[in-house]
């Protein structure tokens, strides 16, 4: 049985939990726990609040607390608010702890007698009027790598690289604003030059780590690793350095170190021995992060370990940062959403669901967007798995007295539908050894989507009827599909599960055992709708909203609506049908170099071959909405006369903004199509179109259209 011990980046407990936590580090850790829990592996999965440095310690001053206080009232509101969210920690743990001060000063030894450990004197920024030392995050100034402003005195947020509060340019004490003076010191130091060659042949020969990542820190390794000064000043909160009266170890030392001391304090109440995962080549180690952390993990702490005669990480999964409706998250712009905050409005999977779709294994930055957080849970987990489930087990209760009916010879179509029932957790199973977690949930939906494919092609409503083997048949292997999908979709959804299972009258399977959790002849109970479809009004209610009040710029009702338009040549380069609409096309359109997806009711009107490398004009501020499934992000106009539809043509190049001769405009960011309705353009007598008693133009070229009548409306 293969043992695997999983950590996710310790939350400072300097603060509340936010989306961006969740989508990073907490949720697909969790995912991949609950995975190999139902795989039957020897997991463990480990986390700790990080309790210590000059921020905790200056803010539980202002506070009037001790250090201790402070760090506890966080640690318990992250144990709320991960257990809300389904975060399901075998240990949750301290960095301020016994177990953790002995670790450390366990690790601190074993570098000293390997050798890698050195004093040093150094020059330190103090601050004259503060009387003290400065720590990193207590000195500003500019990056000495790249020049980037308003930077902290240990790590680059703008270039990603390391340096000590010394080497800013133009410092400032970001206590109380006065240019600090240097003084010398003598500090501990890690030889982590001495690691280059052993770091490198570990990013080269470790398979599991994310390419581009060992791309982006190979570079480090290429300029010099320097040494790392591993000792803080008092007053500090942390741990003193053994046998030093007032120096600490470096917060980014001890809080690496926490996810062994976890370890070791589950192992305690476990009983089970720590070093089965720490020191044994036969397990599994995994830390998820965010990709701020990255040369810590990257290169700090396998030295450490290398040090310290511990086992390397065999994986880090590194993900992106999370943006809210495309903005950095703001408190001013209301795009910072705590998550207890979002789980006083909804349910834990809806978030859980919804972040597993947007969040590749990668470092690519992902977006929150309330739109489509409402569009994605309603679609895929009401309308596709909630309503599949519902007709199903509902059918059965109604029909069969809730009894599993026992299927008949099949055909054709069955058998191919068993087969994809008995594949699943294998497929998935392979996308989650890989931690493609993002790719696993895809997997799944697109399974659910082929059940209701096949539920309704084989229209039991009417087979039950006329053909009742038929019918029996069909609803033993939709059920059967429905106990598959209650296990593999166990680690992204648990809440929702667990009530699926009590239909099916189970207590859960193990991932293996998934394809057999429902037979024939099983009792289930009647079936109640698994989800509660987000409606518009949780979503923009004025006072409650992020998306409406905050990120929406308000469009006011005065003037024409043509004002508030952003309107640009696009350049057709792909069409297809539309997949769940006859009269649909999705067009693929270039901007100049952006590329859009864009739903047109144009069909009748125009051949795909009519419409390639044709350049028309768009709407591209218009609200993207998901038009039969498929969202549309921009809107094609056209010219309606009644009788026929024409494109509205423009001779300029893709992206360029289209205008009315005269008229002045002041596109708003989020444009509404109600509002678009409102709007006065019509076809002339010379096929151009007139807005406010003005030609429409691009790059001084008349727009114009074809084949229909003066006056027709644009639409």
């Amino acid at each position: 049985m293969a043992k695997i011990l999983v950590t996710a980046a310790l939350p400072y407990a300097n603060g509340p939990l936010h989306l961006g936590h969740l989508a990073s580090t907490y949720l697909p850790s969790d995912i991949f726990s609950r995975y190999h829990r139902l795989k039957g592996n020897d997991i463990v999965f480990v986390c700790a609040s990080d309790e210590h440095g000059t921020p905790i310690q200056i803010n539980a001053e202002k506070a009037g607390i001790k250090p201790e206080e402070f760090v506890k009232k966080f640690h318990e509101e992250h144990s709320e608010d991960f257990n809300a969210m389904g975060v399901s920690f075998d240990m949750f743990y301290h960095t301020h702890s016994h177990e953790n001060q002995k670790m450390s000063d366990h690790f601190f030894e074993c570098a000293n007698k390997a050798g890698v450990i050195f004093k040093k004197k150094v020059l330190l920024t103090y601050c004259e009027n503060c009387k003290r030392y400065l720590p990193d995050r207590y000195v500003k100034g500019e990056c000495p790598a790249c020049g980037a402003s308003d930077q902290y005195g240990d790590v680059c947020e703008a270039c990603g690289k390391t340096h000590a509060g010394n080497e800013l340019k133009n410092p400032k004490c970001a206590i109380c604003g006065k240019t600090p003076v240097k003084k010398e010191d003598e500090h501990y130091f890690f030889k982590l030059s001495l690691y280059e060659k052993r770091l490198k042949e570990y990013l080269e020969t470790n398979k599991n780590l994310q390419k581009s990542v060992k791309n982006y820190v190979s570079g480090w390794l290429k300029g010099g690793l320097k040494d790392w000064d591993i000792t803080r000043n008092g007053p500090y909160f942390g741990f003193k350095i053994p046998g030093e009266e007032d120096k600490y170890y470096y917060v980014w030392l001890d809080a690496p170190i926490g996810y062994v001391s976890s370890t070791v304090k589950w192992a305690e109440g476990a009983n089970r021995n720590w070093e089965d995962f720490w020191k044994s080549k036969d397990s599994r180690i995994v830390h998820f992060i965010g990709k701020d952390i990255i040369y810590f993990h990257y290169l700090f702490w396998p030295a450490l370990l290398m040090a310290a005669g511990f086992e390397l990480p065999s994986a880090i999964p590194t993900r992106g940062y999370l943006t809210v409706e495309s903005e950095k998250m703001s408190k001013s712009r209301g795009t910072f959403i705590l998550l207890k905050d979002y789980l006083a409005r909804f349910s834990s999977d809806y978030l859980r669901y919804y972040l597993t779709t947007s969040t590749p294994n990668s470092t690519v930055d992902v977006n929150f967007s309330w739109n489509e957080f409402q569009s994605k849970c309603n679609s895929d987990l009401s309308d596709a798995f909630g309503n599949f489930v519902h007709r199903t087990l509902a059918f059965i209760s109604a029909r069969y007295g809730g009894v599993v009916p026992k299927p008949s010879v099949l055909d054709d179509a069955d058998i191919e539908f068993q087969k994809k029932i008995d594949s699943l957790p294998e497929n998935v199973a392979k996308q989650m050894e890989a931690i493609e977690i993002k790719r696993a949930l895809e997997e799944i939906m697109a399974f659910t989507h082929a059940c209701n494919k096949y539920f309704n092609e084989a229209c039991p409503w009417k087979t039950i009827q006329e053909k009742k083997e038929k019918c029996d048949t069909t609803l033993y292997i939709c059920a059967r599909a429905i106990g598959v999908l209650s296990v593999v979709l166990e680690p992204f959804i648990p809440n929702t599960t667990k009530t699926l299972q009590g239909f099916l009258g189970s207590k859960g399977a193990a991932w293996d055992d998934a394809v057999s959790i429902v037979s024939a002849g099983q009792k289930i109970s009647e079936p109640t709708p698994l989800f509660k479809k987000i409606e518009d009004s949780e979503i923009s209610e004025k006072g409650d909203s992020v998306k409406k009040d905050i990120v929406e710029p308000k469009t006011e009702d005065e003037g024409d609506p043509f004002t508030r338009m952003a309107l640009r040549t696009g350049k057709i380069i792909s069409a297809v049908e539309h997949p769940n609409a006859d009269k649909l096309y999705v067009l693929g359109v270039d901007f100049g170099g952006e590329k859009r997806a864009i739903v047109a009711g144009i069909k009748g009107a125009y051949k795909i071959e009519e419409l390639l490398d044709k350049k028309a004009v768009f709407l591209t501020n218009i609200k993207p909405t998901k038009i039969r499934g498929i969202e549309s992000q921009g809107m094609v106009l056209v010219a309606d006369d009644g009788k026929q539809l024409s494109l509205l043509f423009s001779g300029a190049e893709p992206g360029d903004v289209v205008s009315a001769e005269g008229v002045s405009q002041n596109p708003v960011d989020v444009f509404l199509f109600e509002d678009f309705q409102k709007n006065t353009m019509s076809a002339t007598k010379d096929n151009g179109v007139n807005v406010l008693g003005a030609s429409l133009v691009c790059a001084g070229k008349k727009v114009y259209v074809e084949n229909v009548s003066c006056g027709a409306k644009i639409r």
